[in-house]
């Protein structure tokens, strides 16, 4: 019985952290605040002419911001995650500055996307959807796809602040949740977004999309 007991791994609570949570709480607010009035990133010049859904579109104007805001970044504190994890998980200790860079990115990984999904919803979701611009159903997987990544990033970010997880082995099961569910849906993002509108029966017509302002917009136009 005491070996057994020994080799029963113990579970400590995984209570709030005030800190993490606060700054949690301060970077989400800021991160809205700057997707509603940071300068639309959907708009500028790129592979004009060309048939391909509004998620390549976006990528294609302004380089390389562009690349990096919506892409690198977010991509870049996945994969910070999941690497931490795999250590976390397997290096038993895992060094200190491992659970700290885990916990960081964690802290970053839902404002981050919050930022990105407020700035989308308002510059590209609504208008096109409003005006009617989706290009087949390529495009409107693309696009959800990416937005529906907030969901396990801002998760992620609850379990680094602490306000979710019973306790520490249950946070690190939703850890690995949260970042296997944000790969799948940003690789189908990727997949749908890299693929011509024209294969899923969208038809091209009319030319650019005249976006709020009078401003012709080739990355997401319709």
């Amino acid at each position: 019985m005491s070996t057994l007991t020994a080799a029963t791994p113990a579970t400590t609570d995984h209570a709030p952290r005030r800190g993490a949570a606060t700054t949690l709480a301060v970077l989400t607010a800021l991160a809205v605040v700057g997707g509603l009035v940071a300068p639309d990133r959907t708009q500028g010049s790129g592979m004009d002419g060309m048939s391909m859904t509004h998620y390549m579109g976006l990528l294609a104007v302004q380089q390389p911001w562009n690349l990096l805001l919506f892409m690198a970044i977010p991509v870049i504190l996945a994969e910070t995650l999941a690497i931490t994890e795999l250590v976390i998980l397997f290096a038993r200790p895992a060094p200190s500055w491992v659970h700290g860079l885990s916990r960081w990115a964690g802290l970053l990984a839902g404002p981050v996307m919050v930022a990105i999904l407020v700035h989308l919803l308002r510059h590209a979701v609504i208008p096109l959807t409003l005006d009617g611009g989706w290009r087949g159903p390529a495009d409107v997987i693309a696009v959800l796809a990416y937005l529906l990544g907030a969901v396990p990033m801002v998760g992620i970010s609850l379990v680094a602040a602490g306000l979710i997880a019973r306790d520490e082995r249950h946070a690190r099961k939703l850890h690995v949740v949260f970042v296997a569910v944000f790969l799948v849906v940003a690789h189908v993002a990727m997949i749908a977004g890299m693929l011509d509108p024209a294969v899923m029966g969208w038809t091209q017509g009319g030319g650019q999309h005249e976006m709020p302002g009078g401003t012709m917009m080739p990355g997401m136009h319709h």
